[in-house]
C-alpha cells in the first residue's frame, strides 16, 4: 500500500470541484467505498484499474492525478488500444520480446504471462518501470492517450 500526500491533495481537489457529492461520485466511478475513502482521507494510491477510472472521469493524466505534474495535458486516445496492445507494439518497435523486457526491468517473466492470460494490469510500480524503460507515459502504455510523451 503506497501513500502519497500529493495524490491525496490532488484527488481531494478534483472531488471537491466536482458537481457530484462524494457518494454520487464513488457510485459513478464504481469503486469501493474503502478505496475511495482511503484515497481521500489517507492518500492511499489505489490499484491501476481504479486510478484509470478516476483519471478517465476527471480527464486527467495518471501523472497529474498522482501529483507528479502540475499541469494536465491529457488528450484521450482516438484508438481503442489496451495495455496489452501497447506493450506488444512497443516490444515490436524495439525488436525485443516481452521476456527481455521482464529481464531488463528486473521482474519475473511470469507476470507478463498473467497480464496477458488473465488480463491483469501491472502494479503502479511496474507500470512506472515499463514507462521509463520504453520512454513513454503511463497513459500511453495503458492506451489512454496516443501521445508517447
Amino acid at each position: 500500500m503506497t501513500v502519497s500526500s500529493s495524490f491525496q491533495k490532488r484527488i481531494r481537489s478534483l472531488v471537491d470541484e466536482s458537481e457530484y457529492s462524494r457518494t454520487e461520485l464513488r457510485e459513478i466511478l464504481k469503486i469501493s467505498s474503502t478505496s475511495f475513502t482511503n484515497a481521500l482521507i489517507y492518500g492511499v494510491i489505489p490499484t491501476p484499474k481504479t486510478l484509470i477510472k478516476i483519471a478517465d472521469h476527471f480527464e486527467v493524466t495518471i501523472s497529474y492525478l498522482l501529483g507528479k505534474e502540475e499541469t494536465n495535458n491529457f488528450i484521450r486516445s482516438s484508438s481503442n488500444k489496451t495495455f496489452y496492445d501497447r506493450l506488444t507494439e512497443l516490444c515490436n518497435e524495439q525488436g525485443i520480446s516481452h521476456y527481455k523486457v521482464a529481464h531488463d526491468c528486473l521482474f519475473d517473466k511470469s507476470l507478463i504471462s498473467r497480464w496477458f492470460s488473465k488480463r491483469y494490469l501491472p502494479s503502479l510500480e511496474i507500470l512506472e518501470i515499463l514507462s521509463d524503460y520504453f520512454k513513454v507515459t503511463a497513459d500511453y502504455l495503458l492506451g489512454r492517450t496516443d501521445f508517447k510523451i
